[in-house]
């Protein structure tokens, strides 16, 4: 007897012991999306924040592809140590796998660890654009149905959603032009190729500093405090209003000892004034959610996204 209870004592060390040595090698956090876009920025700012909780080393690598579900994909087959997470915008997690058969489904296919920045979009026009406001757009497209061309950064993105439930809500009909990502939407909208573009804050302050571009109105349920004076499509009558999220995601199954340790840290880092100055400068917001009830959020965005795409007829899985 005496034993056997030395051997559990043992064993119950050891696996204490490898639980309080995480991070006990380096940490690889996937950037599903290039390098230089917003997805990549926040990934490394917060990364730079949690460095000095990871002593053997905490490092940002990009796998892209497949509106981001080939590095989720590659995220969620992992060992669920820990040693191989993510952090991937929302549609990635809810839209893609409703749309692409992937090793994940559902928001219980992988572990949500923290949610660190959130955003909302907008509607830009070409500077010279006869619209001075979001009325008289959407005044011209009713007048002229089909004619007026949208662009957004790819069919079944949060921008191409937005678009689609402002078209159902203002029972307006516009031809969409789906692009790759911003760069190309804006090199579109400045050649004047497309009459508007659904734009990301931040990524769109240059060209509107510099008098090429104008902001008509945000899919936002409050007016952001970088556009004062940009009105919502909420305040206009028509509450399309689908945010943008960027989350740490674990492997299902990875402890929760190391959840909490990645979740702890992260939070610090959202608090570290390189992180605050990150998101003042790309106009976006730090949004802290976590714990329990945080998967319960993500299923809830998860059956608002399946109810857009069946009405759009792009779910499939």
């Amino acid at each position: 007897m005496g034993r056997l209870i030395l051997v559990a004592l043992v064993l119950f060390g050891a696996v204490a012991s490898a639980a309080a040595e995480y991070p006990e090698r380096p940490v690889t956090v996937i950037n599903p999306f290039p390098a230089g876009g917003l997805s990549d920025l926040t990934a490394r700012a917060i990364v730079e924040g949690m460095m000095k909780s990871f002593p053997k080393g905490i490092a940002v690598v990009n796998r892209t592809g497949g509106g981001g579900s080939i590095g989720v994909s590659e995220m969620a087959a992992a060992k669920p140590d820990g040693y191989t997470i993510a952090l991937a915008p929302i549609a990635t997690l809810i839209v893609q796998p409703q749309i692409n058969a992937l090793p994940y489904k559902t928001p219980d296919d992988y572990d949500p660890v923290i949610n660190v920045v959130a955003y909302y979009q907008q509607l830009a026009v070409h500077a010279d654009a006869l619209w001075q406001t979001a009325k008289e757009f959407l005044e011209a497209a009713r007048q002229n149905p089909g004619k007026i061309r949208l662009g957004s950064s790819g069919v079944g993105t949060s921008a191409h959603l937005n678009l689609e439930e402002l078209v159902r809500l203002s029972k307006i009909k516009v031809i969409h032009v789906p692009f790759s990502g911003w760069a190309e939407g804006s090199v579109a909208l400045l050649g004047k190729h497309v009459d508007a573009l659904i734009v990301n804050p931040g990524e769109g302050r240059p060209q509107i500093d510099a008098k090429r571009m104008r902001v008509l109105a945000a899919f936002a349920p409050n007016r952001s405090p970088y556009y004062p004076e940009v009105p919502t499509f909420k305040e206009l009558g028509y509450d399309a209003s689908i945010g943008l999220w960027f989350l740490l995601v674990a492997p299902k199954g990875t402890p929760a000892a190391t959840v909490k340790f990645i979740h702890d840290t992260a939070k610090a880092a959202m608090a570290d004034p390189g992180f605050t100055r990150f998101v003042k400068l790309r106009e976006i917001e730090a949004d802290y959610r976590g714990g329990d009830k945080f998967r319960t959020d993500l299923w809830q965005e998860y059956r608002r996204h399946t109810e857009i795409l069946e009405r759009l007829g792009l779910r499939k899985h």
